[in-house]
């Protein structure tokens, strides 16, 4: 089983949905730096998301650092934080009747049924909080250099957001890294809103895409071929479950296009290199240029919903109905941004002190 990411900065990932604790360990972050335990928590209460569109699963979601922080700042060594699980060894499903969507089957297949797939097991959402967690501690840590990263809401289902400004300011950046539900637009909020009450009520869910912008980041950060800034990226978005899509700058729409439509030029302006349009997202060749990085995430509509569903016994091979009990989602896109911008902030941190390492230092 594949749970340690990184290069230079290693995250690995560790625990079951319904076993005692979830956790993380990130090996190779920098020494001496303070942590930002209120910006922690408030990643960690949007990633639980809003009562009346989220799991009914209300943990309680302290951390518990037992290793790599002293008096509340990092001592090099790695940093360990554990959460702990309300609902230990409670069965949510009957194994031998896989549900539609799940990695139920999967899992029970390539571990030989030994999986414990219980709230999900290793494949769980509850290891994105571990996620947050260091996501949130980087974010902090790379905004004292600058570089920023936000993210919003860009559509559930048909319902659209804005789309970021070229440049975001600040402050908008600000307000949706600490809006429950981030949109730009107020009337997109509204009809956000009101599909997910529809859905909650009828017991469907649906699908939706997170658009994430990095700020600030300077030319040069990440490496060509296999390491590049975007496979880096791609690789911890893909590891939150439900992602089945991420694309950076114009996305699928350059299949659609001329390469004199999406020519990004460089141009020099007020002493530094750009280019006139950022169709390509920031990103050349798997390396930073220098233009704000945009990435989207689609994910898909919550596999558990509260209508019947057709699926197989696999003792029996017979095709049975299935009634799901217990939590509905409608969405995961509302508790989705903080994940993304989590996942993003960790691969950027990797890509800075291998890039930083280059040069000598940080």
């Amino acid at each position: 089983m594949s749970s340690v990411w990184g290069n230079s900065l290693k995250l690995s990932l560790f625990g079951e949905g319904r076993g005692a604790v979830v956790g993380g360990t990130l090996d190779g972050f920098p020494a001496g730096v303070k942590v930002d335990l209120d910006r922690i928590k408030r990643g960690l209460k949007l990633r639980q998301g809003s009562i009346n569109f989220n799991s009914a699963r209300r943990e309680e979601e302290r951390p518990n650092i037992v290793s790599g922080v002293t008096a509340g700042v990092t001592n090099g060594a790695p940093i360990t934080v554990l959460f702990r699980n309300k609902d230990v060894n409670v069965p949510d499903h009957d194994k031998d009747v896989p549900r539609p969507s799940h990695a139920d089957y999967v899992a029970e297949v390539r571990y030989g049924g030994y999986a414990d797939t219980n709230g999900g097991g290793h494949l769980s959402g509850r290891l994105t909080l571990p996620i947050v967690f260091f996501g949130m501690m980087i974010a902090d840590y790379l905004e004292e250099r600058g570089i920023y990263i936000a993210s919003h809401i860009k559509c559930i289902g048909e319902i659209y957001d804005e789309k970021f400004p070229e440049t975001p300011s600040a402050e908008l950046m600000d307000r949706l890294n600490s809006a429950p539900l981030a949109v730009i637009n107020s009337e997109a909020r509204k009809k956000m809103v009101s599909l997910l009450t529809s859905l909650y009520a009828t017991g469907d869910s649906i699908g939706g895409a997170i658009e994430s912008v990095v700020v600030g980041l300077p030319a040069g950060y990440g490496s060509p071929r296999f390491n590049s800034l975007e496979s880096s990226m791609a690789s911890i978005l893909f590891s939150i479950p439900a992602v089945k899509s991420v694309s950076f700058g114009f996305g699928a729409k350059f299949a659609h296009s001329r390469g004199s439509e999406v020519a990004d030029g460089f141009e020099y302006e007020d002493g530094t290199v750009k280019t006139n349009h950022n169709f390509n997202g920031g990103l050349n060749g798997g390396i930073s240029n220098g233009m704000p990085v945009k990435v989207t995430t689609v994910f898909k509509p919550t596999p558990s919903i509260a209508q019947p569903l057709k699926t197989l016994n696999i003792k029996t091979n017979d095709i049975v109905d299935l009634e799901l009990k217990g939590r509905r989602v409608p969405s995961l896109a509302p508790r989705a941004a903080v994940v993304c911008t989590s996942a993003i902030a960790i691969a950027l941190m990797d890509a800075y002190l291998e890039g930083n390492g280059y040069r000598n230092g940080l």
